[in-house]
């Protein structure tokens, strides 16, 4: 299993999320966005058991964990699962495209 870390701007979350379901084939909607509701209010990236973990149910199966940057506008993101070298380019890049905010 890998787990690739890093982090985006809270504004780009969900385009995170839509984007990578889509290169596992999961249908990523607005239950899936409805999730997301509130959940990371209650989340600290300091303290490992503070994050919020979603599981993407595609091929590979990836679980997200997500969690906010106490005081900033700052989502860490970890995902974890049997990603091979060309999801985790597209995932790396996908995080550096998405760090800044507006």
């Amino acid at each position: 299993m890998a787990s690739i870390a890093g982090s985006l701007w809270e504004g780009n979350t969900v385009r995170f999320l839509d984007h990578l379901s889509g290169y596992i084939g999961y249908r990523y909607d607005a239950a899936d966005e409805d999730a997301l509701i509130g959940a990371l209010e209650v989340t600290d990236d300091e303290s490992p058991d503070a994050w919020f973990e979603y599981p993407l149910v595609g091929t590979p199966l990836l679980r997200v964990f997500l969690a906010q940057a106490v005081g900033s506008a700052v989502i860490s993101v970890r995902v974890e699962g049997d990603i091979d070298a060309v999801l985790a380019a597209r995932i790396e890049t996908m995080l550096d495209l998405l760090s800044d905010g507006p």
